[in-house]
């Protein structure tokens, strides 16, 4: 039997991921109180399909991909790629369902879920990137592009 904090944890993950994919209407982005986040063009597969957004750590603005650990696992996801405005590969970041007991031990991320975050810099923080989840042979399973504005002193109200 799952302990109270798991299964707050699930319960909170799964909360957050279905209200992030549709806070920003029919943008598909996600708003927080620090960043907004909208989907500019989504790929052809599902992969990605978990409210990827930008949030903030106190001044560092982060890069959340939200995953699920059977699409990881069926579709043989191995990495993401991190593309700039410009189109240059701005971060790789390796993907492996392994993870799933370690991430199991974080706040908000769900049983069977996975969560990679990559530091994008300090806010305020404005951009576009588009994110490709890509197989060990460098095949492309899927993509998103997202946009976001993180600004600083934003108030609660």
């Amino acid at each position: 039997m799952p302990s109270r904090r798991r299964l707050l944890a699930a319960l909170g993950s799964t909360t957050a991921t279905a209200l992030a994919g549709c806070s920003a209407g029919n943008s598909g982005g996600s708003a927080t109180r620090d960043c907004q986040t909208g989907v500019v063009e989504r790929g052809d597969g599902d992969v990605l399909d978990n409210a990827v957004q930008a949030d903030v750590d106190g001044d560092d603005v982060r890069l959340s991909v939200p995953l699920s650990v059977d699409d990881v696992r069926e579709r043989g996801v191995d990495s993401l790629r991190v593309r700039d405005p410009s189109g240059r590969l701005a971060h790789v970041i390796p993907v492996s369902a392994g993870d799933a007991d370690l991430m199991a031990n974080r706040d908000g991320v769900g049983r069977g879920r996975l969560l990679y975050e990559q530091y994008l810099g300090e806010r305020p923080l404005h951009g576009r990137y588009r994110i490709v989840a890509v197989n060990s042979r460098g095949e492309p399973l899927d993509s998103v592009t997202v946009e976001f504005s993180c600004f600083t002193d934003v108030s609660a109200e």
